[in-house]
């Protein structure tokens, strides 16, 4: 995440989670980073099962998103945060993952397998 400023979440974050996953694909998919970085600090503590979150509306076209996510988004501190949500609180498979391996940055290729391997 970006070391210019303090990653906080607060309303807006809230609000977009509460529009849908359409309203979450707009930000991730978008061109500002800083709204990025800040929603999926949310969405790390949101699908923490701590906190009881219902994610039944939303979790497998997040999953999705997130793989998405993975394979197009430019910005490595985006892409690790996406893979660290797949792995802390999806399980598998993870067909757009599969299907796009070897177009993946070899900088995560190694975290990529292991989650593939680890849904065998």
């Amino acid at each position: 995440m970006s070391k210019e400023f303090d990653i906080y979440y607060g309303e807006e974050e809230f609000k977009t989670v509460d529009g849908g996953i359409e309203d979450i694909q707009a930000v991730l998919m978008g061109e500002d980073i800083h709204a990025k970085e800040r929603l999926l600090f949310y969405l790390d503590w949101y699908m923490d099962p701590y906190y009881n979150k219902d994610l039944s509306v939303i979790k497998e076209p997040l999953k999705e998103l997130l793989q998405k996510i993975v394979i197009t988004d430019n910005d490595t501190d985006i892409i690790e945060e996406a893979i660290h949500l797949l792995e802390s609180y999806t399980d598998g498979p993870y067909a757009i993952l599969e299907t796009n391996k070897d177009n993946i940055s070899k900088e995560f290729q190694h975290k990529i397998f292991y989650l593939l391997s680890d849904n065998i």
